[in-house]
């Protein structure tokens, strides 16, 4: 989780802490100061009650995303061709953009010009049609399509023609990386057990054998000039090809090599597709299937035993990897096109694969790839869309200890069946989707995986994960922007304090709940801030019971054991030390402590789809 602090004296000094990837605490100041002011290290701040300190204030707030999560305010993608450009079926290619805040602007580019510039003034779901974005050709074009937002959204791209459909997660650019493993698996030898094909008219020498390999197309996600390498495989052995793309330009490659490996200077997306692959009774649908970076593969993963008759497993990863599920072990070298079927343990209940390295895990149905998510991408909430509500719905992936504690919007998930698995400590269920548009899955405690399936009108399926919120989960709910404190040096009686706060649109700090108490802490603790600080919590004079300043139920505290309640105290401060358990105790409502200021969580339970 990232943590955000600013600290703000006389006006002059703005310094910036931030938690930010892999851990690290880095320090960062913006300066205008006068000739006469210093610049001296940031020290923890110390404070004894009643001492007095030049105005300070300190802001702090979980801003940055989570290692799993799907918003953010900058998104590059494009539409691969559907079928065939020259199709005689009018094409539909969309954008479902949520937008998580009010007074969002919304900018959407396609090849460096505006074509759609919004400001949604509510928290919603909109849809934005595209125009004429196919990419049918190969080589390098500026079809890129772009999404700028200044507060975080999300976005589903959608692609039509006639009965082929696929949906696909934009990932931000944040989430975007440099090196990917790019799989190749031989759905030509899939075709033919699904239609009984004569295998000799895809691998003999006909004068047109039908070829199911996948294109592969690399977008560039930089404003400057970014240099890529891909590696494929030929009859002589591997083989790099060097290009270079210019700002937010893409380069689509012919599916007559297989592609194994991209590496880049700066992000990039890839996407495999393939416009028109055969699936049951002779049908054809497109697939377009974005890449995870290397970064964030996993070697853990679930997935039930949902469809196995007609499911494929492919394994892909930068070196020689072993695959595990049971009892059964496959080794898989890297660029290898071979399918592994759903391995006997996974069809008896399993439900686990597991691999030595960090791999990419993808389902293989018909038309459709899908990316299995690995345990360490599992997520506290989901925002769910359908497109096709009458045939949609979810597979809920949750620990079997926490399965009775799934929600969906502000009410349990009730009308479901799990399915447990004792190997894995899981269990599954399918939910219909028929009375959702959009909606949020989530779990107060547990993290869990949602993936959204529909079927178009030929019965073929289309879908995959959904769109994750919030890759920790909260009690509070799907939270998509958490609570922001503000703590200023100047110290105040209980009422000043609580003054104070309310003229900033703020309460005292409320931690009702163990978990938002241990957050805060948290926060609190990564600051190294000591002192004392008001709670927004008081004795009520006629009753003498413990009322929180925003009437949430008082059915938590964390007392220090030396203050267990005494009587003389009406009102509740906290001490702050650095790896302390940030205890409360019962003071006199004048004694002067620090303002510890609250600001309100924005929780994501039902959501307005006017798309």
């Amino acid at each position: 989780m990232c943590a955000f602090v600013s600290w703000r004296k006389n006006t002059h000094t703005t310094f910036i802490l931030s938690l930010e990837d892999q851990g690290v605490l880095r320090l960062h100041w913006q300066l205008r100061r006068s000739p006469e002011t210093r610049v001296e290290p940031i020290r923890a701040m110390r404070r004894s009650q009643g001492s007095t300190m030049l105005p300070f204030i300190l802001f702090m707030s979980i801003l940055c995303q989570g290692h799993a999560v799907d918003y953010g305010t900058e998104f590059v993608t494009a539409f691969p061709e559907n079928l065939a450009y020259y199709f005689p079926a009018q094409p539909v290619f969309q954008l479902r953009i949520t937008t998580f805040l009010p007074s969002t602007n919304v900018a959407i580019t396609l090849n460096g010009a505006n074509i759609n510039q919004s400001t949604i003034n509510l928290a919603q779901v909109y849809l934005v049609n595209i125009p004429n974005p196919e990419v049918f050709e190969l080589g390098q074009t500026m079809k890129v399509v772009r999404v700028v937002s200044d507060k975080n959204i999300s976005v589903l791209s959608i692609s039509r023609r006639g009965d082929s459909t696929q949906s696909n997660v934009v990932p931000p650019t944040a989430n975007l990386g440099t090196n990917y493993v790019v799989p190749s698996p031989n759905y030509t030898e899939f075709a033919v057990q699904l239609n009984n094909y004569n295998a000799s008219v895809f691998t003999g020498s006909t004068d047109v054998p039908l070829d199911y390999n996948f294109r592969l197309i690399i977008i560039n996600a930089e404003q400057v000039n970014n240099s890529i390498t891909v590696t494929g495989k030929t009859p002589t052995g591997d083989d790099d090809t060097l290009i270079t793309l210019t700002s937010f330009e893409l380069i689509q490659f012919a599916s007559d090599r297989l592609w194994f490996k991209v590496s880049s200077v700066g992000k990039v997306a890839v996407i495999i597709t393939n416009p028109c692959i055969d699936t049951q009774n002779c049908r054809c649908n497109m697939v377009a299937h974005q890449l995870r970076p290397i970064e964030v593969l996993g070697t853990d993963f679930i997935f039930p035993p949902y469809n196995t008759t007609l499911t494929r497993l492919f394994v892909s990863a930068a070196d020689t990897v072993s695959v595990n599920s049971g009892s059964e072990s496959r080794t898989v070298a890297p660029g290898s096109i071979g399918l592994l079927p759903s391995l006997p343990g996974l069809n008896t209940g399993a439900s686990s694969l597991t691999t030595s390295l960090p791999a990419s895990v993808i389902a293989i149905i018909p038309g459709l790839l899908i990316d299995i998510i690995p345990k360490t991408m599992f997520s506290g909430c989901y925002l769910v869309h359908t497109i096709v509500q009458s045939q949609a719905r979810a597979l809920i992936i949750v620990e079997t200890a926490q399965k009775g504690s799934v929600m969906i919007g502000a009410a349990p998930l009730t009308g479901v069946s799990f399915n447990d698995s004792s190997a894995s400590g899981y269990s599954w269920t399918i939910y219909s989707l028929s009375n959702c548009k959009s909606c949020v899955i989530w779990h107060p405690t547990s993290r869990i995986a949602v993936y959204v399936f529909e079927n178009s009108a030929s019965g073929v399926t289309f879908g995959g994960p959904a769109i994750s919120v919030n890759d920790e989960p909260d009690p509070n709910g799907c939270v998509v922007v958490p609570v922001p404190y503000e703590l200023s040096n100047n110290t105040m009686s209980w009422q000043q304090s609580r003054s104070h706060c309310t003229s900033k649109g703020m309460v005292l700090a409320s931690p009702n709940l163990n978990f938002t108490q241990n957050k805060m802490a948290a926060t609190l603790n990564n600051m190294n801030v000591e002192g004392f600080a008001w709670l927004g919590l008081r004795r009520n004079l006629m009753t003498s019971e413990w009322l929180w300043q925003t009437s949430t139920s008082f059915t938590f505290a964390n007392w220090d054991s030396n203050n267990n309640q005494p009587a003389g105290g009406l009102c509740v401060s906290m001490i702050m030390e650095p790896s302390g358990n940030f205890t409360w105790s019962t003071v006199r409502c004048c004694s002067p402590m620090l303002p510890l200021c609250a600001g309100e969580m924005v929780v994501l339970s039902t959501v307005n789809d006017w798309s």
